[in-house]
C-alpha cells in the first residue's frame, strides 16, 4: 500500500525520524517559550518557604538571594510553564509557576536527571552552562 502522506519519518529507517537533534527538539522549545511569552506580565521569582530547610516538602532550592533568583529566571530555558536553570552553585534549578496574579515562580533543585527534558539538557549544552560530559551523564540519569 502506498503512503498519501509525508509523515517525517524516513523510508527504510524502521521508523526513526530523519534530521539531527537540533532539528527534532528546537521547534517545540520555540513552542514552548512562544507559550510562556503570552502572560503579559514578566516571571517574578517568588520563592517558596516549602523548599527550605527543614520543611522535608520537595527538594531544597539552591538559589541563595532573590537577585540570583530572578536573573536564573529572566534568562531560563523554558519548557511549558516550567523554566531551567544552572543556579550559581552549579545546580540545575527548576522553576515552577505559583499561578499568582504577579505571575510568580518559585525554584527548587532538580534531583532526577531523568526529569529535564532531552531538549532543556540539549539548550544548556549549546549555552556553554554544562559540558558535553555533564550532558552525557545528565541524560543517562547518572549526575
Amino acid at each position: 500500500m502506498a503512503a498519501t502522506s509525508d509523515s517525517g519519518l524516513g523510508h527504510g529507517t524502521n521508523g526513526s525520524p530523519q534530521g539531527n537533534v537540533e532539528e527534532i527538539i528546537y521547534p517545540s522549545q520555540e513552542a514552548a517559550n512562544e507559550t510562556a511569552n503570552t502572560n503579559p506580565i514578566p516571571p517574578k521569582y517568588v520563592p517558596t518557604s516549602k523548599h527550605e530547610p527543614g520543611h522535608n516538602y520537595g527538594s531544597i532550592n539552591p538559589i541563595k538571594t532573590n537577585e540570583e533568583g530572578q536573573r536564573l529566571l529572566d534568562s531560563g530555558i523554558h519548557d511549558g510553564k516550567q523554566i531551567y536553570n544552572i543556579s550559581d552553585n552549579g545546580d540545575i534549578v527548576k522553576f515552577q509557576p505559583d499561578k499568582t496574579p504577579n505571575n510568580g515562580y518559585h525554584a527548587y533543585k532538580v534531583t532526577k536527571p531523568r526529569d529535564i527534558p532531552p531538549s532543556v539538557l540539549k539548550a544548556l549544552l549549546n549555552n556553554g552552562k554544562i559540558s558535553l560530559t555533564d550532558y552525557n551523564k545528565y541524560r543517562k540519569g547518572k549526575k
